[in-house]
């Protein structure tokens, strides 16, 4: 076909998609499915009810390059999904065995002088219509998040005050501008970055300037509340939980003095205030550690598709296999499904190769390896994001979460007593700690039947544990476990060393 001109666009089922401007509408709303995946799109509308065989496809979304016929499966399930393809008995792409895809939609052709590229910018992204904002751009691709963006959407609309809690990297910000450019019901959206400043004080300066409003040094909220008294606004609030006193004050305020102001908030802990809804944001869907695993069922699972993606962009070319693909989904279990964790990671594969990668997971340089340049600097490195959550901590629960590090999987509450507890600390200090810790995102339950476990995320262990060498520390720890009573300490035992192990084997290596 070849129609490459900005003055045209093929149409198929709602879509219409212009090849030349790199446009998808869905009616008047703009899809951003990534590059990759647009490419694939193209190459199938425009040879509309052939067979592309997987080496044309590649050849087409991947030129020049000699890339395996795996990240075509991982870019043709994300794309099938976008589009809605299998809903509503609705059938665009098909499967031909042994031979490749086919695009076998009806798909027109329609020359247009209104349907150019500047027009684009007026088109929602997500059927909002929102007048005034400052909200940052949507991200064009997020992996397996679909269902947490429907859920937060409905409570935004429906709840006036909603928190997003998770750990460090799990995507609670990439989620809350999505959520934005998705609800219709506003006319004003503002984004307030709280990740910015480190002090209560300035709190106030930064919440006026996303509102472009002036705030002079002798005035209270009263300067933001009379600004959106009258609006049906969405504010959000992001990073919040090293200012929770004054932008709970804030929150607090707008919920009793505006009508129409809907907050949404990101925190790595909730507010507890009167009103809240919290949504707890999960990581990633990692694949269960059941016996043999293929590349198709691998790829089935958000975490894996994340991580092959952000291999193949690291220049990573070397075939994936079943082998690699258990490997790769042992990877994402180790790092508990987190995304950003996935991301850092997978951006070594190109330089260090599949089997180094899953070798430096405990090791100190895989948390100092640097991200996008773009992100924030408490984003750039595991070690940063960590770092970040560390210094929010009181010393006594910096303390509990350095010592909990000996557990490299589950244990129960009764364990960490046995282990962290001696003179200096009360029992109900430890556990008093242990929840703080589960509050702030840095240890959960296990999810599963059985009495209570707690477990320390991938990241979380590994970091604990340098911070636990660093202390000297160790020492009392070992003799802890020396005291341990024998009959209690089968589990305690069974589940220490992983990355306290490798902390201390990189801590000889420095000396």
């Amino acid at each position: 076909m070849g129609y490459h001109t900005r003055n045209g666009y093929f149409g198929f089922g709602p879509y219409r998609l212009n090849p030349a401007a790199r446009v998808l509408l869905r009616g008047d709303d703009l899809l951003e499915i990534g590059s990759r995946a647009f490419d694939i799109l193209v190459a199938l509308v425009q040879n509309q009810g052939q067979v592309l065989s997987h080496g044309e496809i590649m050849a087409f979304a991947w030129p020049g390059l000699n890339v395996e016929a795996s990240n075509v499966r991982v870019q043709m399930t994300h794309l099938r999904r976008e589009i809605g393809c299998g809903e509503n008995g609705n059938r665009y792409i098909v499967s031909v065995a042994g031979r490749g895809y086919s695009f076998v939609a009806p798909v027109t052709w329609e020359w247009t002088a209104d349907l150019d590229q500047t027009s684009y910018g007026n088109l929602s992204s997500g059927g909002s219509h929102i007048t005034s904002t400052t909200l940052p751009p949507r991200s064009s691709h997020v992996i397996g998040r679909d269902e947490n963006i429907s859920k937060i959407s409905q409570m935004v609309a429906e709840r006036r005050f909603v928190t997003v809690v998770g750990p460090g990297g799990v995507g609670k910000t990439t989620l809350a501008i999505l959520v934005a450019h998705t609800v219709p019901m506003f006319e004003d959206a503002y984004f307030v970055d709280l990740g910015t400043i480190d002090q209560d004080a300035e709190v106030l300066g930064t919440v006026a300037s996303a509102l472009d409003i002036p705030v002079s040094s002798d005035h209270d909220f009263d300067s933001v509340i009379d600004h959106l008294a009258s609006r049906r606004a969405l504010l959000i609030f992001d990073n919040c939980e090293h200012v929770l006193g004054p932008v709970t004050v804030l929150i607090g305020l707008l919920l009793a003095r505006t009508a129409n102001v809907h907050i949404l908030a990101t925190s790595r802990e909730a507010f507890r205030l009167p009103g809240e809804a919290v949504y707890l944001l999960r990581p990633l869907g990692v694949p269960p550690h059941t016996g043999r695993l293929t590349v198709d069922q691998a790829l089935l699972w958000p975490a894996v598709q994340l991580f092959v993606e952000r291999a193949v962009d690291s220049g990573y070319l070397d075939p994936l296999g079943d082998a690699e693909a258990a490997t790769i989904a042992a990877i994402c279990r180790r790092l508990d499904g987190n995304p950003l964790a996935i991301e850092l990671v997978a951006s070594r594969m190109g330089s260090y190769g599949l089997d180094r990668v899953a070798e430096l997971l405990d090791n100190q340089l895989a948390l100092r390896w640097r991200g996008s340049r773009s992100a924030s600097p408490r984003h750039q490195t595991a070690e940063a994001m960590m770092d970040w959550s560390y210094a929010l901590l009181s010393v006594t629960d910096q303390r509990v979460f350095r010592q909990l590090s000996v557990f490299s999987g589950e244990f129960s509450v009764d364990a960490a007593l046995a282990m962290i507890d001696d003179e200096e600390y009360e029992p109900a200090e430890i556990i008093g700690s242990i929840g703080n810790l589960i509050d702030k995102s840095l240890l959960s339950f296990h999810q599963g039947t059985g009495p209570a476990q707690l477990k320390l995320s991938g990241i979380a262990k590994t970091y604990a544990a340098f911070k636990l060498i660093a202390s000297e520390e160790r020492p009392h720890v070992e003799q802890r476990r020396s005291l341990y009573p024998v009959q209690a300490s089968q589990q305690c035992r069974a589940s220490m060393a992983g990355p306290l192990e490798s902390a201390q084997e990189m801590q000889l290596q420095a000396s």
